[in-house]
C-alpha cells in the first residue's frame, strides 16, 4: 500500500536521468519556490527529458510543443506537491536512517541491470551519488508525512466494501480461462526453419507415445516456464496470438495441441484445466475490494490534505 501512497510523491530520479535531455539546454536557474524550497529549471527539464523522447516519436510541429508544454505544467505542480510534503515532513521532525536511502539506491542499481549503467546514467545526467540519495531521502521523509497524517486513520468498513463490488460488479466478471504449459522451438535458436519443425515433430510424436509433456519442455522448449515443465499459468481470451487461441481453446484439459506455428517458432500446448465463465463471489476478491476502496479513500484525504497546503504555501514562479 505505501507503494500506491507514493503515487503523489516524486517520481524515481534515476529512470529520467537515464534518457536523453537533448531537446533542451539545462540551465540550472530557480523556477518555482515553494515556501523555503525551490525547483530549479534544470530539474523540471531532467525529468521531462524521457517524456520529450516519448512524445517526439508521437507528435510534430505545434502539436509536440503543445503537448510537452502541458507535460511540463503537469511535472511542475507535480513538484511543488513534492515539495509541500517534504516541508510538512521537516516541520514534524520526521527522520530518515541512512540504511534506507542506501537500499533505495541499491534497488535502483539492480533494476537498472548493474552498477556500471547506474553511474553511466549518473555522469551523463551530471548527477553525483550525494546528490540522488538527498532526492531519496527527501521522497522517503515525505512519505512517512503522508503515512503519518493520512494512510494511519483511514478505515475501510464491511458496507463500503460490499458498496464498491456491487457498483463495480462488471469487474468482477471472470472470462473462460485455461491454464496452460508450452513448449516452444525457438526459430532464433535454430535458424534452419526445417530444423525446428523437424525437431518439433519429434517432440509432438513422443507426447503422442506417452512421454512426459514436463520433461520435454525442460529438455528442449526456449519459451517461458521451461525449467517448470513449461508452466505458463491461467490465460484467456485474448491473452495469446489469434492462431494459438484458435487451438487450446478447443481443447480439454489432459489434451494437447498439435504444432502450432507463430513468428516466435513452433509451438506445443497442453492445457492442464480449463474454466468456464463466472463471476467472482465477493469472498473471492474481498482483499482486492479492501485495497481498492482503501486506495480510494487515502487518495482523496491526500488531495484534500495537499489543497489545504497549497493554500497556505507560499508559491511563486520565476
Amino acid at each position: 500500500m505505501k507503494k500506491r501512497i507514493a503515487a503523489v510523491l516524486m517520481v524515481m530520479v534515476l529512470p529520467a536521468m537515464a534518457a536523453p535531455a537533448a531537446y533542451c539546454e539545462l540551465i540550472d536557474k530557480v523556477a518555482i519556490i515553494v515556501n523555503d524550497e525551490i525547483i530549479t529549471d534544470r530539474e523540471i527539464e531532467r525529468q521531462l527529458a524521457p517524456i520529450y523522447e516519448k512524445y517526439k516519436m508521437m507528435y510534430n510541429g505545434p502539436k509536440l510543443v503543445e503537448k510537452l508544454e502541458e507535460a511540463r505544467q503537469r511535472l511542475a505542480q507535480q513538484m511543488i506537491e513534492d515539495r509541500l510534503l517534504y516541508s510538512e515532513a521537516k516541520k514534524q521532525n520526521i527522520q530518515v536512517d541512512e540504511k534506507e536511502v542506501d537500499a533505495k539506491v541499491q534497488d535502483v542499481v539492480k533494476n537498472m541491470g548493474s552498477r556500471a549503467m547506474f553511474d553511466r546514467a549518473l555522469l551523463e545526467q551530471q548527477i553525483t551519488v550525494k546528490d540522488l540519495k538527498e532526492k531519496y531521502r527527501q521522497q522517503l521523509m515525505a512519505r512517512k508525512a503522508v503515512d503519518k497524517k493520512v494512510a494511519g486513520t483511514v478505515m475501510v468498513t464491511p458496507v463500503e466494501v460490499e458498496a464498491y463490488y456491487k457498483k463495480n460488479f462488471d469487474q468482477f466478471q471472470q472470462p473462460e480461462r485455461v491454464k496452460l504449459k508450452n513448449i516452444l522451438i525457438s526459430i532464433r535458436k535454430y535458424p534452419d526453419p526445417a530444423k525446428a519443425l523437424n525437431l518439433a515433430k519429434d517432440i509432438s510424436k513422443r507426447l503422442k507415445e506417452g512421454c512426459d509433456f514436463d520433461g520435454l519442455a525442460k529438455l528442449y522448449s526456449d519459451g517461458p516456464g521451461a525449467e517448470n515443465g513449461g508452466m505458463m499459468g491461467y490465460v484467456k481470451r485474448g491473452d495469446l496470438l489469434p492462431e494459438i487461441e484458435k487451438a487450446v481453446f478447443v481443447l480439454k484439459p489432459g489434451e494437447t495441441t498439435g504444432i502450432v506455428q507463430s513468428s516466435l517458432g513452433y509451438h506445443i500446448f497442453k492445457v492442464e484445466e480449463k474454466e468456464a465463465p463466472k463471476t467472482l463471489a465477493l469472498s473471492e476478491v474481498r482483499r482486492e475490494v479492501e485495497m481498492a476502496v482503501y486506495k480510494e479513500k487515502v487518495d482523496a484525504k491526500i488531495r484534500g490534505w495537499l489543497e489545504s497546503l497549497k493554500k497556505s504555501a507560499y508559491i511563486a514562479f520565476k
